[in-house]
């Protein structure tokens, strides 16, 4: 067999044999619709592991792990994710092979990987994540001449990455040592994108933590290259000030940051950095409704969350990070006195918590219902919300 093709027609055999679109294989695995696409047309290998779940999902009786050790077998030498593999060790071990072309591989790794969390959720992807940031950033130490800055700048990415998905599942302490790495080396870099997004995600951290004046601080320090950074990371900093000063009950303030967030996405940043490949004018709005929910203003949080969830891209919002922004909806809706929507839009959140290991979406829904309860206690979407909640996995 000369190449994948061979595993990717068998593999399309089996799924359609079982009735399944490759989105519906997608969610059984659980892994990227996008990766398996692209496994079915023969351009990647994949996993050991992910070959196993398919083998056990699709009932191939073992056929299919079989052809994918063979293909292994005979064609490891020409397999990219292989080559990549043993370029790694082969960097690790001679620092000769530390090379701008293995620097801009471990770039398109990130991004693959970045966009496989919005389909499998943040601690499913950690393990990985944490790997290559250690591995990156110790390529990142010994590489020399022309190849550094491109190798650090990777390794900052990897450590930033790898701060987000602790962050994700509420690894605190873990996501700020990232997030200083990050800060370092693209400190050596002058990489002022990525300075500024480490810093507001150290701030982001910072809110997670009820710790508004570092919040606000960090935003603000975010910004302070306003020149030199891309506006769609400026962005990022500027709008998280404004959920800051909402919480600081500073109205006035927050709606200017917010609206110069929105100018700044609205001017287009052809050089937007992967890192922000899910921000739009959508995503602002989405922002702005947090803001507003964060400053008991109900009514236009509801409007704006709503609005902006309707412009946003159907496939990411349905990831575990954005569904969020359906939670936030339904405190929201709670607050603005409507139970019923408030609980159909938990229960949406349910359903995606319950196919997401270590999410903390269903601990924010029952939170937000035991307020329901002392509001509303024998409403009956409140009461079928409760019964949900009693059958929902513990987290």
């Amino acid at each position: 067999m000369e190449d994948w093709e061979a595993f990717g027609t068998e593999l399309r055999r089996l799924r359609t044999r079982a009735g399944l679109s490759v989105r519906a294989l997608a969610r059984l695995v659980p892994y990227d619709a996008g990766a398996l696409s692209r496994f079915e047309n023969g351009r990647r290998k994949p996993p050991s592991d992910v070959v196993e779940k398919l083998d056990r999902i699709l009932d191939s009786a073992g056929s299919l792990v079989t052809l994918y050790e063979t293909l292994v077998t005979s064609r490891a030498d020409d397999d990219p994710s292989t080559r990549l593999d043993l370029r790694e060790t082969a960097a690790l071990s001679d620092r000769r092979y530390i090379d701008r072309a293995l620097a801009s591989d471990l770039a398109g790794l990130l991004s693959e990987t970045r966009r496989l969390e919005d389909q499998v959720g943040s601690k499913l992807v950690l393990p990985v994540g944490i790997r290559q940031a250690k591995l990156v950033s110790t390529l990142a130490v010994e590489a020399r001449r022309s190849a550094r800055p491109d190798m650090v700048d990777v390794a900052a990415g990897w450590q930033q990455f790898a701060g987000w998905l602790n962050a994700s599942i509420g690894n605190h302490g873990a996501a700020v040592t990232h997030y200083r790495a990050a800060l370092e080396l693209a400190t050596e870099t002058g990489n002022r994108d990525m300075i500024s997004t480490a810093l507001s995600m150290r701030g982001h951290v910072a809110w997670m933590a009820g710790e508004v004046g570092l919040m606000i601080g960090l935003s603000r320090a975010a910004q302070r290259d306003a020149a030199e950074i891309s506006p769609t990371v400026l962005a990022l900093a500027v709008q998280q000030e404004g959920r800051g000063l909402a919480l600081e009950g500073d109205l006035n303030a927050m709606g200017a940051k917010l609206d110069q967030a929105a100018e700044l996405i609205a001017g287009g940043d052809p050089d937007r950095p992967d890192a922000q490949y899910f921000y739009s004018d959508a995503f602002i709005e989405m922002q702005r409704g947090l803001a507003y929910r964060l400053a008991r203003q109900w009514d236009k949080a509801v409007t704006s969350l709503n609005g902006g969830m309707a412009g946003f891209d159907p496939d990411t919002l349905a990831s575990e990070w954005a569904t969020w922004y359906i939670a936030e909806l339904a405190c929201a809706l709670a607050g603005a006195g409507e139970p019923e929507v408030a609980s159909q839009r938990a229960s949406e959140v349910l359903r995606v918590a319950a196919a997401v290991p270590g999410t903390r979406l269903t601990g924010f829904i029952r939170g937000l219902h035991r307020q329901m309860v002392t509001r509303w206690p024998s409403n009956d979407a409140v009461v079928a919300l409760g019964e949900e909640l009693r059958t929902a996995p513990a987290r």
